[in-house]
Protein backbone atom coordinates (compact mmCIF):
# COMPACT_ATOMS: atom_id res chain seq x y z
CA UNK A 1 0.00 0.00 0.00
CA UNK A 2 1.95 3.08 -0.94
CA UNK A 3 0.32 5.75 1.14
CA UNK A 4 0.38 3.28 4.30
CA UNK A 5 3.72 1.86 3.21
CA UNK A 6 5.18 6.24 3.24
CA UNK A 7 3.44 6.67 6.91
CA UNK A 8 5.28 3.64 8.54
CA UNK A 9 8.74 4.60 6.70
CA UNK A 10 8.65 8.80 6.94
CA UNK A 11 8.99 8.07 11.19
CA UNK A 12 11.88 5.96 10.37
CA UNK A 13 13.48 8.32 8.57
CA UNK A 14 13.31 10.99 10.93
CA UNK A 15 14.34 8.75 13.77
CA UNK A 16 17.97 7.28 11.85
CA UNK A 17 18.15 11.27 10.64
CA UNK A 18 17.09 14.07 13.14
CA UNK A 19 19.33 16.20 11.32
CA UNK A 20 16.20 16.77 8.57
CA UNK A 21 14.51 18.27 11.80
CA UNK A 22 16.77 21.76 12.12
CA UNK A 23 16.03 23.06 8.60
CA UNK A 24 12.09 22.99 9.96
CA UNK A 25 13.15 24.52 13.37
CA UNK A 26 14.72 27.36 11.47
CA UNK A 27 11.96 28.06 9.30
CA UNK A 28 9.29 28.28 12.08
CA UNK A 29 11.56 30.12 14.27
CA UNK A 30 11.75 32.79 11.89
CA UNK A 31 8.18 32.37 11.43
CA UNK A 32 7.53 33.26 15.33
CA UNK A 33 8.18 36.71 15.26
CA UNK A 34 5.14 37.61 13.47
CA UNK A 35 2.70 35.77 16.32
CA UNK A 36 3.67 38.92 18.26
CA UNK A 37 3.45 41.86 16.14
CA UNK A 38 0.31 40.18 15.02
CA UNK A 39 -1.43 42.07 18.39
CA UNK A 40 0.27 45.43 17.59
CA UNK A 41 -1.49 48.13 15.33
CA UNK A 42 -2.67 46.64 12.52
CA UNK A 43 -1.19 48.74 10.23
CA UNK A 44 2.46 48.07 11.66
CA UNK A 45 1.70 44.08 11.62
CA UNK A 46 0.78 44.69 7.92
CA UNK A 47 3.71 46.37 6.74
CA UNK A 48 5.74 43.60 9.18
CA UNK A 49 3.30 40.79 7.59
CA UNK A 50 4.43 42.15 3.88
CA UNK A 51 8.24 42.14 5.16
CA UNK A 52 8.49 38.52 6.62
CA UNK A 53 6.52 37.56 3.78
CA UNK A 54 8.66 38.71 1.02
CA UNK A 55 11.94 37.32 3.26
CA UNK A 56 10.02 34.27 3.33
CA UNK A 57 9.52 34.29 -0.82
CA UNK A 58 12.96 33.29 -1.21
CA UNK A 59 14.16 31.91 1.59
CA UNK A 60 11.40 28.95 1.64
CA UNK A 61 12.45 27.64 -1.95
CA UNK A 62 16.33 27.22 -0.72
CA UNK A 63 15.19 25.21 3.07
CA UNK A 64 12.52 23.14 0.79
CA UNK A 65 14.92 22.01 -2.13
CA UNK A 66 17.76 21.39 0.49
CA UNK A 67 15.07 19.26 3.20
CA UNK A 68 14.01 17.60 0.06
CA UNK A 69 17.44 16.57 -1.13
CA UNK A 70 18.26 15.28 2.65
CA UNK A 71 15.12 13.17 2.70
CA UNK A 72 15.83 11.96 0.17
CA UNK A 73 19.10 10.21 0.70
CA UNK A 74 17.57 9.44 3.86
CA UNK A 75 15.29 7.43 1.94
CA UNK A 76 17.83 5.68 -0.07
CA UNK A 77 19.21 4.02 2.83
CA UNK A 78 22.55 6.96 3.55
CA UNK A 79 23.36 9.42 6.14
CA UNK A 80 22.62 13.24 5.56
CA UNK A 81 23.96 15.83 6.97
CA UNK A 82 23.77 19.69 7.44
CA UNK A 83 27.07 19.81 4.47
CA UNK A 84 24.33 17.92 2.28
CA UNK A 85 21.84 20.87 3.12
CA UNK A 86 24.30 23.38 1.89
CA UNK A 87 25.06 21.51 -1.40
CA UNK A 88 21.19 20.27 -2.37
CA UNK A 89 20.07 24.06 -1.46
CA UNK A 90 23.15 25.42 -3.57
CA UNK A 91 22.43 23.13 -6.60
CA UNK A 92 18.25 23.40 -6.64
CA UNK A 93 17.25 26.72 -5.39
CA UNK A 94 17.28 28.19 -9.01
CA UNK A 95 14.87 25.79 -10.32
CA UNK A 96 12.99 25.67 -6.93
CA UNK A 97 12.67 29.30 -6.78
CA UNK A 98 11.36 29.69 -10.22
CA UNK A 99 8.66 27.34 -9.87
CA UNK A 100 7.54 28.57 -6.75
CA UNK A 101 7.39 32.35 -7.92
CA UNK A 102 5.98 31.27 -11.14
CA UNK A 103 3.36 29.48 -8.60
CA UNK A 104 2.88 32.35 -6.35
CA UNK A 105 2.34 34.91 -9.44
CA UNK A 106 -0.38 32.99 -10.63
CA UNK A 107 -2.31 32.24 -7.46
CA UNK A 108 -1.97 35.81 -6.49
CA UNK A 109 -3.57 36.64 -9.85
CA UNK A 110 -6.14 34.46 -9.54
CA UNK A 111 -6.89 35.88 -5.89
CA UNK A 112 -6.97 39.51 -7.42
CA UNK A 113 -9.37 38.10 -10.62
CA UNK A 114 -11.90 36.28 -8.21
CA UNK A 115 -11.84 39.64 -5.84
CA UNK A 116 -12.66 41.33 -8.85
CA UNK A 117 -15.15 39.16 -9.85
CA UNK A 118 -17.27 39.11 -6.21
CA UNK A 119 -17.16 43.16 -6.21
CA UNK A 120 -17.93 43.06 -9.99
CA UNK A 121 -20.75 40.37 -8.92
CA UNK A 122 -21.83 42.20 -6.15
CA UNK A 123 -22.26 45.34 -8.01
CA UNK A 124 -24.27 43.81 -11.24
CA UNK A 125 -26.61 42.10 -8.67
CA UNK A 126 -27.43 45.21 -7.17
CA UNK A 127 -27.94 46.77 -9.99
CA UNK A 128 -30.14 43.46 -11.73
CA UNK A 129 -32.15 43.41 -8.54
CA UNK A 130 -30.90 40.57 -7.02
CA UNK A 131 -32.68 37.57 -7.38
CA UNK A 132 -31.96 33.88 -5.96
CA UNK A 133 -31.36 32.21 -9.40
CA UNK A 134 -28.46 34.62 -10.08
CA UNK A 135 -26.83 34.63 -6.56
CA UNK A 136 -26.93 30.76 -6.95
CA UNK A 137 -25.53 31.64 -10.86
CA UNK A 138 -22.34 33.78 -9.06
CA UNK A 139 -21.34 31.42 -6.09
CA UNK A 140 -21.72 28.23 -8.04
CA UNK A 141 -19.39 30.19 -10.61
CA UNK A 142 -17.24 30.96 -8.06
CA UNK A 143 -16.92 27.17 -6.58
CA UNK A 144 -16.07 25.90 -9.76
CA UNK A 145 -13.72 28.40 -10.10
CA UNK A 146 -11.92 27.75 -6.85
CA UNK A 147 -12.09 24.12 -7.31
CA UNK A 148 -10.59 24.31 -10.80
CA UNK A 149 -7.67 26.06 -9.50
CA UNK A 150 -6.90 23.97 -6.47
CA UNK A 151 -6.88 20.86 -8.39
CA UNK A 152 -4.39 22.84 -10.52
CA UNK A 153 -2.50 23.50 -7.46
CA UNK A 154 -2.11 20.15 -6.26
CA UNK A 155 -1.27 19.38 -9.39
CA UNK A 156 2.08 20.81 -9.47
CA UNK A 157 2.36 19.91 -5.39
CA UNK A 158 5.26 17.68 -6.59
CA UNK A 159 7.48 20.58 -8.96
CA UNK A 160 10.67 20.69 -6.13
CA UNK A 161 10.15 16.51 -6.01
CA UNK A 162 10.85 16.42 -9.69
CA UNK A 163 13.39 19.02 -9.61
CA UNK A 164 15.61 17.94 -6.57
CA UNK A 165 15.23 13.94 -6.87
CA UNK A 166 14.59 13.39 -10.81
CA UNK A 167 17.32 16.45 -11.86
CA UNK A 168 14.53 18.31 -13.36
CA UNK A 169 14.51 21.82 -14.20
CA UNK A 170 11.87 24.75 -13.19
CA UNK A 171 9.57 24.59 -16.35
CA UNK A 172 9.88 20.58 -16.96
CA UNK A 173 9.49 19.76 -13.44
CA UNK A 174 6.11 21.66 -12.76
CA UNK A 175 5.52 19.45 -16.08
CA UNK A 176 6.68 16.27 -14.44
CA UNK A 177 4.37 16.46 -11.42
CA UNK A 178 1.45 17.31 -13.45
CA UNK A 179 2.54 14.11 -15.49
CA UNK A 180 3.07 11.96 -12.30
CA UNK A 181 -0.28 13.30 -10.39
CA UNK A 182 -2.34 12.62 -14.08
CA UNK A 183 -0.80 8.87 -14.29
CA UNK A 184 -1.65 8.27 -10.47
CA UNK A 185 -5.23 9.62 -9.52
CA UNK A 186 -5.72 6.88 -7.05
CA UNK A 187 -2.82 6.92 -5.44
CA UNK A 188 -2.96 10.78 -5.25
CA UNK A 189 -6.52 10.89 -3.51
CA UNK A 190 -5.07 9.05 -0.62
CA UNK A 191 -1.92 11.46 -0.52
CA UNK A 192 -5.08 14.25 -0.63
CA UNK A 193 -7.06 12.52 2.14
CA UNK A 194 -3.79 12.25 4.49
CA UNK A 195 -2.50 16.12 3.54
CA UNK A 196 -5.87 16.99 4.60
CA UNK A 197 -6.55 15.70 7.48
CA UNK A 198 -3.02 17.06 8.89
CA UNK A 199 -3.35 20.01 7.70
CA UNK A 200 -6.52 20.07 9.84
CA UNK A 201 -4.94 18.98 12.40
CA UNK A 202 -1.96 21.47 12.58
CA UNK A 203 -4.25 24.41 11.39
CA UNK A 204 -6.42 23.68 14.43
CA UNK A 205 -3.78 23.03 16.72
CA UNK A 206 -1.89 26.56 15.70
CA UNK A 207 -5.41 28.68 15.97
CA UNK A 208 -5.96 27.19 19.15
CA UNK A 209 -2.67 27.89 20.53
CA UNK A 210 -2.54 31.50 19.38
CA UNK A 211 -6.00 32.45 20.42
CA UNK A 212 -5.27 30.93 23.44
CA UNK A 213 -1.75 32.99 24.65
CA UNK A 214 -2.23 36.31 22.10
CA UNK A 215 -4.35 38.82 22.52
CA UNK A 216 -6.56 39.53 19.41
CA UNK A 217 -5.06 42.92 17.18
CA UNK A 218 -6.54 46.14 18.32
CA UNK A 219 -9.06 48.85 16.27
CA UNK A 220 -7.61 51.28 15.13
CA UNK A 221 -6.49 54.15 17.57
CA UNK A 222 -6.72 52.06 20.16
CA UNK A 223 -3.38 50.74 22.59
CA UNK A 224 -1.77 47.73 21.32
CA UNK A 225 -2.59 44.44 24.39
CA UNK A 226 0.65 43.19 24.58
CA UNK A 227 0.59 39.15 25.54
CA UNK A 228 1.69 37.95 28.64
CA UNK A 229 5.13 37.07 27.95
CA UNK A 230 5.37 33.40 30.02
CA UNK A 231 3.02 32.30 28.13
CA UNK A 232 3.55 33.73 24.97
CA UNK A 233 6.82 32.23 25.25
CA UNK A 234 5.81 28.49 25.93
CA UNK A 235 2.84 28.93 23.01
CA UNK A 236 5.59 29.97 20.54
CA UNK A 237 7.83 27.28 21.66
CA UNK A 238 4.96 25.06 21.56
CA UNK A 239 3.90 26.00 17.51
CA UNK A 240 7.80 26.35 16.71
CA UNK A 241 7.82 22.35 18.01
CA UNK A 242 4.76 21.60 16.38
CA UNK A 243 5.26 23.42 12.98
CA UNK A 244 8.83 21.56 12.85
CA UNK A 245 7.49 17.65 13.74
CA UNK A 246 4.50 17.96 11.76
CA UNK A 247 6.78 19.80 8.52
CA UNK A 248 9.73 17.10 8.49
CA UNK A 249 6.80 14.61 9.02
CA UNK A 250 5.21 15.30 6.25
CA UNK A 251 8.03 16.02 4.24
CA UNK A 252 9.44 12.60 4.39
CA UNK A 253 6.10 11.27 3.88
CA UNK A 254 5.84 12.59 0.59
CA UNK A 255 9.39 11.94 -0.97
CA UNK A 256 8.37 8.32 0.21
CA UNK A 257 5.67 8.26 -1.53
CA UNK A 258 7.17 10.40 -4.78
CA UNK A 259 10.05 7.90 -5.11
CA UNK A 260 7.45 5.05 -4.96
CA UNK A 261 5.59 6.56 -7.98
CA UNK A 262 8.29 7.56 -9.88
CA UNK A 263 9.65 3.99 -9.38
CA UNK A 264 12.79 5.07 -7.37
CA UNK A 265 11.85 3.36 -4.85
CA UNK A 266 12.00 2.45 -0.68
CA UNK A 267 14.80 1.69 1.59
CA UNK A 268 13.69 -1.73 1.33
CA UNK A 269 14.30 -1.52 -2.97
CA UNK A 270 10.76 -3.08 -3.18
CA UNK A 271 9.74 -2.07 -6.68
CA UNK A 272 6.37 -3.86 -8.86
CA UNK A 273 5.47 -3.34 -12.34
CA UNK A 274 1.99 -1.41 -13.46
CA UNK A 275 0.06 1.45 -12.15
CA UNK A 276 0.25 2.88 -8.18
CA UNK A 277 -3.03 1.56 -6.47
CA UNK A 278 -3.85 5.06 -3.91
CA UNK A 279 -3.84 1.81 -1.03
CA UNK A 280 -2.52 -0.73 -3.01
CA UNK A 281 1.64 -2.28 -3.43
CA UNK A 282 3.75 -1.27 -6.47
CA UNK A 283 5.14 1.72 -8.02
CA UNK A 284 5.61 2.57 -11.38
CA UNK A 285 7.97 4.75 -13.74
CA UNK A 286 5.49 7.83 -15.06
CA UNK A 287 6.09 8.35 -18.50
CA UNK A 288 7.40 11.60 -19.03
Amino acid sequence: MVVLQSLRQAPGILRENPVILAPFALLAVLQTPQLFFDSLDPIVSAVVSVLFAGVLLFVTPAIYAAVIGMTNEAASGERTSIGRFRRHARENYVSVLIAYLFITGVTLAVVIAVVLAVVVGAVAFGVAGGGTPLLVAGVGALALVGLAFLIALFAVHFYAHAIVIEGEGAVSGLVRSVNVVRGNLTAIAGYALVSLVFGGVLGGGYAFVISLVFPTAPAPGEPAPLPDLVPAVLGSGGVVVGTTLFGAFFLAFSVVFYRELVGVGSREATAASGPVDGFGAGSAEISR
